[in-house]
């Protein structure tokens, strides 16, 4: 049997589910753990499923259609992966997990049994794959690409990357070295399928690790910074009706995307008519302890009014 995988919790931690309605500003816990580091839930299509990630295997968390907890959690036999990380995703037609082990990325039923991988090797260059997105039609996956070897000395650049399934062809959007939580999601409101590009990057940083948030077409053209401020900002998630972005922001000066430290979760309204510009409102939904598996991939219900996250409180 292969060793757990991931991180343990602190002494005096757990792990708290939470699930936000971002109209009526409350929030309720959907599940609680002191013995898993759950981490970045994200739910099926039918709105009836929550997955989560655990000890390297995914978890799924049946709901009720007033989104409770309609049952315990239950594991998915992801066949010979035992390394799942925190960037998964449903199939939109709900039959595959869309899961992320060992720098590549694999489809799994959704009942589990054995993985099948999506991404392609690596040639000359050294390459790793983070999921984070997928078109709608569930025929393009969105990417973080990493470059460079782990631990070798080399320089890691991190890019954003769109995957055609159909194709089998990757394609690089950006030539830099701080690029994350790519996902593909609608631009705003009312804009159908006219979808976007959401990361976090460094691209106009001034000091090292102020990540900010950008959207862009799906050809790299129309590049728009969309957070202005001194936290940092990572893993942009568009609601499915493009009315919210919901996004993770670490205190000034945070590095990375590390665990275990004060951040915030926190809303943008993007019916706002000053979307793309410094004076845009920022709502805070909640105050959090963690960042690293809040939430990686997008929360979101298909309603576009219940959003999950996770917390990682201590005492």
């Amino acid at each position: 049997m292969a060793p757990p995988f991931g991180r343990s919790l602190l002494p005096g931690q757990r792990s708290v589910v939470w699930l936000h309605d971002v109209v009526e500003d409350t929030r309720s816990v959907l599940l609680e753990s002191d013995e898993l580091v759950l981490e970045a839930p994200s739910f099926a299509p039918d709105g009836r499923h929550l997955v989560l990630n655990a000890a390297g295997r995914l978890r799924t968390l049946p709901l009720t259609r007033s989104l409770h907890a309609a049952g315990p959690l239950t594991e998915v036999d992801p066949g010979s992966i035992h390394d799942a990380n925190n960037d998964h995703l449903v199939s939109p037609d709900g039959r595959h997990h869309l899961l992320t082990a060992d720098g590549h990325v694999y489809r799994v039923p959704w009942q589990g049994g054995e993985p099948r991988r999506l991404t392609p090797e690596s040639g000359e260059e050294p390459l790793r794959y983070y999921l984070h997105g997928q078109s709608r039609d569930g025929r393009v996956l969105a990417l973080t690409v990493l470059s460079g070897r782990l631990g070798s000395g080399d320089v890691i650049r991190t890019n954003v990357g769109l995957l055609d399934l159909d194709r089998g062809e990757l394609t690089r959007l950006t030539d830099t070295t701080a690029c994350d939580g790519v996902e593909l999601g609608p631009g705003g409101p009312g804009e159908g399928h006219d979808d976007r590009v959401w990361f976090n990057s460094e691209l106009r940083a001034t000091r090292p690790g102020h990540s900010q948030v950008y959207r862009m077409r799906p050809d790299g053209s129309d590049l728009e910074q969309i957070t202005y401020d001194e936290r940092v900002s990572w893993f942009p998630h568009p609601s499915p009706d493009g009315r919210w972005l919901a996004y993770l922001a670490y205190e000034p000066g945070v590095e990375q995307h590390p665990p275990n430290l004060p951040a915030q979760m926190r809303l943008l309204d993007l019916a706002d008519h000053r979307v793309g510009t410094p004076a845009l409102p920022v709502r805070v939904l909640a105050d959090i302890f963690g960042g690293q598996g809040a939430t990686n991939v997008n929360g979101w219900a298909p309603d576009s009014r219940h959003l999950a996250y996770v917390d990682h409180p201590r005492g």
